[in-house]
């Protein structure tokens, strides 16, 4: 763990104490209710300063459980399993956040079908996190945003237009 701009840092911290209690009562909440703690599910010991959380994966998770149902904003990972394409599908249709979800397949076809059906505002397939490109817009849909960050859209909304008419 270290300072985000340290280059040899390999967990950042999260933003503050507040939100470091956030994900460990979340954590706690799972764990109740259920969820299996595989690797992580608890802060790094002798951080220094800094909010540091192991990342954590969660396996046996219900649909039901905090950990599914609310956006965490630190390094936690839910495992849910399915059989058949439609009930994954279910499973990521979120009725509250749609910022971002990942697909693994090894089929195309399934791989657009998910993206069709996923309602996010980033969809990663065979991969998950950002890329170092910057003119791609990020920002979810539902209640994970507002808009857009980064590319075009974000610049427009930055900017502001008038419209002027005189009449010699």
């Amino acid at each position: 763990p270290g300072a985000t701009w340290h280059g040899d840092s390999r967990y950042a911290p999260l933003i503050d104490e507040r939100q470091g209690q956030k994900v460990a009562s979340v954590v706690a909440a799972a764990k109740a209710q259920g969820a299996e703690v595989l690797v992580g599910g608890e802060r790094f010991a002798d951080t220094g300063d800094g909010w540091f959380w192991q990342p954590t994966l969660l396996c046996g998770v219900a649909q039901d459980n905090p950990a599914v149902q609310q956006e965490i904003f630190g390094p936690v990972l839910t495992v849910q399993t399915f059989d058949e394409e439609e009930e994954g599908l279910e499973l990521a249709a979120h009725e509250t956040y749609g910022l971002c979800a990942g697909v693994h397949t090894l089929s195309l076809p399934r791989a657009l079908r998910a993206i069709r059906a996923i309602e996010a505002g980033t969809v990663w397939v065979n991969r998950y996190g950002r890329s170092g490109d910057f003119i791609i817009p990020t920002g979810g849909f539902l209640g994970s945003g507002i808009g857009k960050d980064l590319g075009r859209q974000a610049f427009q909304a930055c900017q502001r237009q008038k419209s002027v008419l005189i009449d010699f």
